[in-house]
């Protein structure tokens, strides 16, 4: 027999579980409708997670993961790489686009996997700035929000992230990130 704090354990991934098969069937995680595809008591549900916005960002930890060790693997000189993953993640899975973009989370965890984000995406465009592969007067949040804004609007006009019209949004903000070497004011590839 299990102990207690497995049984909790057990239960909480039981939980994330039926959670993420709603969502990936188009269904909101509604903590009430959770717990009837966990077959567990609503109580249940709330004792791990006390609000929606807080099952939410568990259900995303793994694509903060995810995106960490694309970032961290990435040489300077693959900034545009590393950036067009993380689009792709962005529009492949709107609630990880919802929770990277709110200003404030829910959960301590979520905050510190965010907080690492931009750290590594700061450290990655301070590598590639220094090559001369990046304007110096943009940072790494002012990215992130670029980069959540083109998902955003993918997802609403039904583009996939593979799609030629993806590609040029992205492509957009990609080079309005490359520095002006011409002196015309505006960048080049």
């Amino acid at each position: 027999m299990g102990t207690p704090r497995r049984d909790v354990a057990r239960t909480r991934l039981h939980i994330l579980e039926a959670a993420r098969s709603l969502v990936a069937a188009g269904e909101a995680p509604a903590l009430n409708t959770v717990a009837h595809a966990a077959d567990v008591g609503v109580g249940t549900v709330y004792r791990h997670f006390a609000t929606v916005a807080e099952l939410e960002e568990a259900l995303v930890w793994d694509r903060f993961d995810a995106l960490a060790t694309i970032l961290r693997q990435a040489g300077p000189e693959h900034l545009d790489q590393a950036l067009s993953a993380h689009f792709r993640l962005l529009v492949e899975d709107p609630l990880f686009e919802k929770v990277v973009s709110r200003r404030e989370t829910a959960l301590e965890r979520t905050t510190q996997l965010q907080t690492a984000l931009i750290e590594d995406l700061g450290t990655l465009m301070q590598r590639a700035a220094a090559l001369g592969h990046l304007r110096p007067d943009v940072g790494p949040g002012q990215v992130l929000l670029l980069l959540c804004g083109i998902a955003h609007a993918a997802r609403m006009g039904r583009i996939p992230s593979d799609d030629p019209d993806s590609r040029v949004m992205l492509e957009v903000v990609l080079a309005g990130l490359r520095p002006d070497r011409a002196g015309t004011g505006h960048p080049v590839a």
